[in-house]
Formats: C-alpha cells, sequence, structure tokens
C-alpha cells in the first residue's frame, strides 16, 4: 500500500470515530415541532393560499427579485419548456387573457450570459424562473420574528 493510500485510509478510520467519544453525549437538534413525535396519521396541513394580486407586490430589500403575484403550480418549467416566458418575455408583456392584469417583462440581465455578450432570448442560466422568483403565499410566519423592510414602501 503506497505511504498516501494508507495515510488517506488511517486519517477516515479516525473521523468515522469522532461521531462520539466515549463520556460525551450525543447532541440532539431542537425541532421546530418541539418534543412530538412524527406519526404516519397526522392529517396533511391545508394548502397555503396565494396572494393572487394585479398588483406588483412590494419589495423587502436592493436587489430582491420580484415576487409572484399569481400561482405558479401549473407553469411548466423544464429544459424543453418555460411557461413563464408566454407572458413576461420582452414583447409579450400585457398581453394577458386578463386585460386588467399587465405582465412585467423580464429584466434585461436575463437577457446576458456571463461573458458579458446579449442574447434575443433569455440565456440558459434565467431558464428556471422559480429558483429566484416564488409566490406569496398568505401564511404565517413558522418562528416568531422582528423583519422589517430596508426599502421604503
Amino acid at each position: 500500500m503506497k505511504p498516501s493510500t494508507a495515510l488517506l485510509a488511517l486519517a477516515l478510520t479516525g473521523l468515522t470515530g469522532l461521531a462520539t467519544l466515549p463520556g460525551q453525549a450525543a447532541t440532539t437538534i431542537d425541532s421546530l415541532r418541539g418534543d412530538l413525535p412524527i406519526t404516519a396519521t397526522e392529517p396533511a396541513p391545508d394548502p397555503f393560499k396565494y396572494i393572487n394580486d394585479k398588483e406588483n407586490i412590494p419589495r423587502n430589500f436592493k436587489d430582491q427579485p420580484p415576487l409572484v403575484p399569481h400561482t405558479t403550480e401549473k407553469y411548466e418549467i423544464n429544459l424543453k419548456e418555460n411557461g413563464c416566458l408566454k407572458c413576461h418575455m420582452e414583447g409579450a408583456a400585457g398581453k394577458d387573457d386578463d386585460e386588467e392584469a399587465k405582465s412585467v417583462p423580464m429584466s434585461k440581465s436575463h437577457y446576458v450570459d456571463r461573458q458579458g455578450k446579449k442574447h434575443n432570448k433569455p440565456v440558459g442560466n434565467r431558464h428556471f424562473c422559480t429558483q429566484c422568483h416564488v409566490p406569496q403565499a398568505d401564511a404565517e410566519p413558522l418562528v416568531e420574528n422582528t423583519f422589517q423592510a430596508l426599502v421604503k414602501k
């Protein structure tokens, strides 16, 4: 066995013994549900009620991606298709079936690749919209907080 391979094997063997050392108690992790056990008989929670608004939702901090003021569960987003582009592609904004709701066109930054080259369609790293843009749910916070928006509304 090579010396480097033996050293690696020795290091890995030593690391596996670090999970719990003799005389040391295992650490516990606090859960949001407290000490209640998980049971298979618990009913599923009610689904979130998403805000379905005709206005843009105000942002809470500088450079925050805009929140989506409608549900997105019926929009197909995969390698071949993106349902968001039907309304939000440049030139399509405002052409919704509902004349009161006007779609906001994508930012020009969505058409620029990592090398700074401009394209006539959204670039690949901007294709999966829901990585950054999420619908706003009307839900109570899971934990108490004192969050205050950094931008003035």
